[in-house]
């Protein structure tokens, strides 16, 4: 009986063990687990939560800026031949309004491409005064389309003229 009782008292703590040991990590492990992703992903949500109600306060500022070179894009679906005339249209506006007179304008047929923008070279020979040529650049600049002039050559027309013959690479910029 000695015996049977000692087999008793071990079998019991081998079971208290058991339920001690085992049955926690069984039982309470998976919850445990999924409690702790479930926390991993509250907190990035409100991290994700945060950023936005930031962007969300900044919404008019990041607008307005929007609203600036929202024009620049004015262009896109437009085909090579549109967005050359466009180009073409704008110089030739600016230089009417500033009373610069343009000899020859040619497009080049080389259009330079990257993953972003399409670049179009537009040739263009002119006389003006120095005012009216700064007045005509002035106009390019703050046009609704996105101009550079690459290259400029100005060669007066004659010895005593303030007129100037005037050789510009200008460059359209079309966003894709």
């Amino acid at each position: 009986m000695n015996l049977k009782k000692n087999e008793l008292i071990l079998a019991y703590v081998i079971g208290g063990l058991f339920v001690v040991l085992v049955m926690p990590r069984a039982i309470f492990g998976p919850f445990a687990t999924k409690l702790s992703g479930l926390t991993r992903d509250v907190a990035l949500q409100e991290a994700r939560l945060k950023k936005n109600i930031g962007l969300s306060a900044r919404k008019d500022d990041i607008n307005k800026e929007y609203e600036k070179y929202a024009t620049y894009f004015s262009l896109q679906g437009f085909s090579e031949e549109e967005a050359v005339s466009n180009f073409l249209k704008e110089i030739e506006r600016a230089s009417r309004s500033t009373g610069m007179s343009i000899v020859d304008m040619k497009p080049q047929r080389e259009v330079k491409a990257d993953k972003f923008s399409k670049q179009y070279q537009i040739g263009v020979k002119a006389e003006s005064t120095m005012s009216q040529l700064v007045r005509f650049l002035y106009e390019l600049q703050g046009s609704k389309l996105l101009f550079s002039v690459e290259k400029m050559v100005l060669v007066p027309k004659s010895e005593d003229s303030a007129e100037l013959a005037i050789t510009l690479t200008i460059v359209g910029v079309s966003f894709l």
